[in-house]
């Protein structure tokens, strides 16, 4: 059987963030960085990318993971079996960990990054509606400086992000949430774990003290050509006290936004259904883990 061949790019291993930024402003989108792996070569069989240099940042020390009192950061080379393993991610962001969950197996979520699920910019990417439902910011480096920017604002279309060709994705910053806040993930596909998304989602709910939600996020992915949140939904949801009728419009809502197509893996109509299924048990999950979690629960 004929396998397409794959061009052998360069290979280089910098010893500094500044030497890897340097390689990316002369070479531009000719140099790919490699994380994982997991899927640029994947990319690079299919004849995808064809980079003719390939730049690994293993020796970069782009793995760390840090807490300080407002917020989570995390370097674009933690490995998801990493996020797995952080104590603060699990009791701060559960929701992040659960997704790591449904990813592949054990060998890929050793290899797999965070940094390279996100510039993959794959509608369906499992970590990425839990990042944005927990307000993640990124941190896009280039020779001349760096940029923060929402990682909500880093998706154009499917394989397509605002990423120059001279930057490099280094660390992902997560806000610490508010005390009474609960998120919630849940995939679809058609096998567990191995699978692509037919739907993932994220929602998050915060409350404050009179029981209002004070913050309403419903983020979804698998259902438009980047990922997505429901804002009218989530505006809907806002300063109201949380019931089962609520979460039910609230999901009814979040139907009517998405623009899923039909492919290989679920129909539009299937997806549209999925939709608010999945919202609304999410979001029930989400009022009762706020419920368990508080001070007379």
């Amino acid at each position: 059987m004929h396998q397409a061949s794959m061009s052998i790019p360069e290979y280089t291993a910098p010893a500094t963030l500044d030497d890897a930024l340097g390689i990316k402003k002369e070479r531009g989108a000719e140099a790919r960085v490699i994380a994982g792996g997991t899927d640029l070569i994947l990319r690079m069989r299919d004849k995808v990318f064809s980079p003719s240099v390939l730049i690994d940042l293993r020796r970069l020390s782009l793995d760390g993971i840090a807490l300080s009192d407002n917020e989570l950061r995390l370097g674009a080379f933690v490995s998801l079996s990493q996020v797995l393993e952080s104590a603060d991610i699990e009791r701060l962001f559960p929701a992040l960990p659960a997704g790591c969950r449904e990813f592949a197996g054990p060998p890929i979520r050793n290899r797999g990054t965070l940094g390279g699920n996100i510039v993959n910019a794959s509608p369906a990417a499992d970590l990425v509606p839990p990042l944005i439902a927990y307000d993640a910011s990124i941190v896009l480096s280039s020779s001349d400086g760096e940029r923060v920017l929402q990682l909500m604002a880093f998706f154009v279309g499917p394989g397509q992000s605002v990423m120059e060709p001279d930057e490099i994705l280094t660390e992902i910053r997560l806000p610490l949430m508010p005390a009474s806040s609960a998120a919630t993930f849940i995939k679809l596909g058609q096998r567990r774990s191995m699978a692509i998304s037919q739907v993932n989602l994220t929602t998050r709910l915060s409350v404050d003290e009179s029981s209002m939600v004070s913050e309403a996020r419903i983020v979804l992915g698998s259902v438009a050509p980047v990922p997505m949140r429901a804002v009218a939904a989530e505006e809907f949801l806002l300063g109201k006290e949380l019931s089962e009728k609520l979460l039910n419009r609230a999901a009814k809502k979040a139907r009517d936004e998405v623009t899923p197509i039909s492919d290989v893996r679920a129909s539009l109509s299937y997806r549209l259904e999925m939709v608010e299924v999945l919202v609304r048990r999410a979001l029930l999950a989400t009022w009762d883990e706020l419920r368990g979690s508080a001070p007379d629960g």
